[in-house]
């Protein structure tokens, strides 16, 4: 496979990182960064759809006001059931 030299600007302290992991790997960065795109690009590739019920729920939320901070499930069930059972 043609290789084609590509120039990125990287911190140095990352720099350092990726020749010491290279090193420990006997491989060179540019494999290292080859791999790693290919693995991004897989992943992707593997992502699998949302199941309808899913998406219609999302559709569903959409619109709606985001949950407050400090609301927790277990107050709003605690609630619930001691209305149902007429313990309020």
């Amino acid at each position: 496979m043609a290789t084609t030299k590509l120039t990125l600007s990287v911190d140095p302290e990352v720099i350092a990182k990726a020749r010491r992991i290279s090193k420990l790997r006997k491989t060179s960065v540019s494999a290292m960064f080859s791999r790693y795109i290919a693995t991004l690009e897989e992943s992707k590739q593997r992502e699998t759809p949302l199941p309808p019920m899913t998406k219609r729920a999302l559709a569903l939320a959409a619109g709606t006001a985001p949950v407050p901070e400090n609301w927790d499930y277990r107050d709003e069930l605690k609630d619930i059931l001691d209305e149902r059972y007429g313990l309020k």
